[in-house]
């Protein structure tokens, strides 16, 4: 019976003799008219060259080049940087969160993804890190992650990669492979019109980056990646 008292005089919708007006029944019985519901602009895409930005971290993120299209003076110069860069930590979380913070102030109606590259296992801000992943999803950001070497927290990457849509996961070993995953397969003209394409790398510059893999160090092997990405972009978009 109280549950059915309840029911009665609970929360409910109805309409009134206005067309398309609904009202709201208060528990007190008095009407108020309901709120209604926002209505959903749809993004309108944003067409042209694809954009590359990047932020490095070590005991924080910090931004290395806003994205800018990959023939932008000083890109090439700023991202052969990264080895003059090395601190002590890994706050991937900062990484991240610095990352976001550029996507956001770019249109949404381009794609924007991330590429998270790192070599060990994040301890700063490890607490916050699934939180920033989370605004990352909301804003329709994809988070793709590269695990570099053979140290890295490969558990934690993949699951980084599976919180947001279409995001993935891959382990590389060698400065070819780094190249081709963050080039990735595409035609050689891009179809006109072309929707941009706005990226940034996200470049763990933890100690562990001096480690030698492949007949080199591990940031100089991805200051090289990085290098072949950028003329690969400045190919397609010439």
């Amino acid at each position: 019976m109280n549950r059915l008292l309840q029911l009665i005089t609970g929360w409910f919708t109805t309409r009134d003799t206005s067309p398309g007006r609904s009202l709201v029944v208060r528990n007190d019985h008095s009407l108020v008219p309901a709120t209604p519901r926002p209505k959903v602009q749809p993004i309108r895409p944003v067409y042209g060259p694809d954009h590359i930005g990047i932020v490095g971290f070590h005991d924080q993120g910090f931004v290395i080049t806003r994205p800018v299209m990959p023939f932008s003076p000083g890109l090439i110069e700023r991202s052969q940087t990264l080895h003059r860069r090395l601190g002590g930590l890994t706050n991937i979380t900062d990484g991240l969160r610095q990352s976001l913070n550029l996507l956001l102030t770019t249109p949404p109606g381009a794609y924007r993804k991330i590429w998270l590259l790192s070599d060990g296992e994040p301890n700063v801000e490890t607490e916050a890190l699934f939180s920033i992943v989370s605004a990352c999803e909301e804003a329709r950001i994809n988070i793709n992650t590269i695990g570099f070497g053979n140290a890295f927290d490969e558990g934690l990457l993949r699951e980084i990669a599976g919180a947001t849509r279409q995001g993935k996961f891959v382990s590389v070993q060698s400065l070819r492979e780094l190249s081709l995953v963050l080039a990735e397969t595409r035609p050689q003209r891009p179809r006109q019109p072309h929707r941009r394409e706005t990226t940034v790398l996200a470049i763990d510059c933890g100690y562990s980056m001096r480690e030698p893999m492949g007949g080199r160090r591990k940031i100089e092997a991805v200051e090289e990646a990085i290098l072949h990405l950028l003329h690969f972009k400045q190919r397609l978009f010439s």
